[in-house]
């Protein structure tokens, strides 16, 4: 039997996204980009009209999005002055990242 895709656990986890990264004011164009495609995901995974199915292929687009072979969520980081404070603040956020997927 295949596996129902957690879609609540992927909501959670981009609507947390979006809040880290108003926290830390990542604003250029890349986050724009970023937060327009997280958005867009929330979106369709809250929409009842569409199946499993279908919002499955969705939500895969959106995330590879998210991925693409160069900026999107894969190069984001956020920078400090403190380098510790930095790295405390990026392992989070890479953590926040790690919950972007379609695994489970």
């Amino acid at each position: 039997m295949k596996k129902k895709m957690n879609f609540s656990k992927l909501k959670d986890a981009a609507n947390k996204l979006l809040e880290f990264m108003e926290k830390y004011d990542l604003n250029n164009y890349n986050e724009r980009l970023v937060r327009k495609f997280l958005k867009e995901l929330i979106y369709v995974i809250d929409i009842d009209e569409i199946n499993d199915v279908k919002k499955y292929q969705e939500v895969k687009e959106i995330i590879g999005r998210l991925y693409p072979p160069r900026g999107g969520l894969r190069e984001m980081y956020v920078a400090d002055e403190d380098r510790e404070k930095m790295n405390k603040i990026n392992d989070e956020f890479e953590e926040l990242k790690k919950k972007i997927t379609l695994l489970d």
